[in-house]
């Protein structure tokens, strides 16, 4: 009997991520947007609903109405590019929308708006527009919390530090790792050709962001992923051990390394404990430690969406004693291959948790500064290194990419400048605490393509 016990929750877990993706997903507008702003496009009337390839269809709302986010629903899945004009003007353009696609842009003022589909799998069919204006989603408090690797904030630059202003809080990656036992370790450096302590990293990396952001809150991730004292064990078994067994030194030693070094907070990317007993003691550790923490610190912690809305996953009540969810809401492929697309991890995602009982206030939205290919390989791009070319619009590129010494051209998926702010501005307007951004290193100078730009003039946007 315990056999088949044990049987029936495995089955459970692999069936239950794709109900949790397919069975109950997210159809409509949430009510933080419905319920507390009128859609001026109620009652439209329209000349078509259906085409091909460079067809276009006309929304006429009846008189002139002012707003800044449009919704577009779609029967199907096959339009591929699209453009939006108002006034003889295109105002936005992206890739998809499937399901559901939140546009957000300028303020405008107009009696239409005209759906232009630049490329499409066949014939589409659209089901629906909404509009919106909104304006005051950022009153409440927005945080922006930006992923650091600490030897990237070892060497910042005055260049480098020029896009600093825009985040609230940064979490030191990279540099402090577990054992079996509780002890923590600091990883050195190879930098310049000379190896220097992990210590050293650690303390200079946090000087130099005081120094090019004051204001920022900085807290450090604990990470359990590496064998660094040869104990042969795996990722879940090692924090398990060190949660559970040894969880008074961990605790003691967690808070020893957030006071000498002045952190604001302490963080936990740990991906990822597969049974329910870890979960469970992950939890437990997660409770001990907050209560021992100073009331003005932070306990922050990363998930994936599956490791918190499937069966036998993390215990959500133990969520109390987190103040902050990095949701990880990339690497999440969706059919065309694309890792973060809006509907599958953005806007169903949120549905999901916000479905779990979640306080959404916590949970920080997952942007991605990087890409990965359409064949999900093992392969991340630098949007730094493309955003001239993808431009402010655009999301994907064929890229040459090396994976395993093999070398090929795949189609690699960002998130493009546009798409960072519909994001961004989603998050607001359904009530989350803030952003979450892997990695900050990732982003470009150029003011015109910043993703940190954009998550600026959304939070701007949205304060007014």
């Amino acid at each position: 009997m315990k056999r088949f016990l044990i049987l029936l929750l495995i089955c459970c877990l692999a069936v239950c991520p794709l109900l949790a993706m397919s069975g109950c997903s997210m159809s409509s507008t949430p009510n933080e947007i419905s319920k507390n702003y009128e859609n001026v496009a109620k009652g439209y009337s329209v000349d078509a609903k259906k085409g091909g390839e460079g067809d276009s269809i006309t929304f006429s709302f009846g008189a002139d109405k002012t707003f800044n986010s449009i919704v577009l629903k779609e029967k199907g899945d096959n339009i591929t590019n699209y453009e939006l004009y108002a006034n003889g003007e295109m105002f936005y353009k992206s890739d998809f929308i499937g399901k559901y696609k939140y546009c957000s842009h300028k303020t405008i003022t107009a009696s239409s708006v005209t759906l232009k589909v630049v490329a499409c799998d066949g014939q589409w069919s659209v089901k629906d527009i909404e509009a919106y204006d909104i304006n005051d989603t950022a009153k409440q408090g927005f945080d922006v919390m930006s992923y650091l690797l600490v030897d990237r904030a070892y060497t910042l630059t005055e260049e480098s530090a020029s896009l600093m202003g825009y985040t609230t809080e940064f979490n030191l990656f990279g540099s402090v790792y577990l054992d079996k036992d509780g002890h923590l370790h600091f990883q050195d450096y190879l930098i310049d050709g000379k190896s220097v302590e992990g210590k050293e990293v650690l303390r200079k990396a946090a000087e130099n962001i005081r120094k090019y952001n004051p204001n920022a809150k900085i807290t450090y991730t604990i990470l359990g992923n590496l064998d660094i004292m040869g104990d042969g064990l795996d990722t879940q078994d090692r924090h398990s051990k060190a949660m559970g067994d040894n969880a008074d030194t961990l605790v003691k030693e967690c808070l020893d390394v957030m006071k000498e070094y002045g952190f604001d907070g302490i963080s936990f990317d740990y991906e990822y404990p597969h049974t329910y007993k870890a979960h469970n003691i992950y939890g437990k550790f997660l409770e001990k430690l907050k209560k021992a923490m100073p009331e003005d610190k932070k306990l922050s912690a990363a998930f994936s969406l599956w490791n918190l809305t499937v069966i036998g996953c993390f215990p959500l009540k133990k969520l109390d004693y987190v103040d902050s969810i990095e949701l990880m809401t990339y690497d999440g492929f969706d059919e065309r291959g694309n890792h973060a697309s809006f509907y599958e991890m953005c806007a169903d995602a949120i549905y999901q948790l916000k479905s779990k009982g979640v306080d959404m206030s916590k949970v920080h939205l997952g942007l991605p500064f990087y890409s990965r290919p359409a064949d999900c390989a093992a392969y991340w791009g630098v949007y730094a290194h493309v955003s001239k070319k993808l431009g402010v619009w655009d999301n994907s590129i064929i890229e040459e990419i090396n994976v395993d010494g093999k070398v090929y051209q795949q189609t690699c998926y960002y998130n493009g400048r546009q798409m960072i702010y519909d994001k961004t501005c989603y998050a607001l307007d359904v009530g989350l605490g803030g952003v979450m951004i892997w990695h900050f290193s990732c982003d470009t100078t150029d003011s015109e393509l910043s993703l940190y730009g954009a998550i600026g003039e959304a939070i701007a946007t949205r304060s007014k």
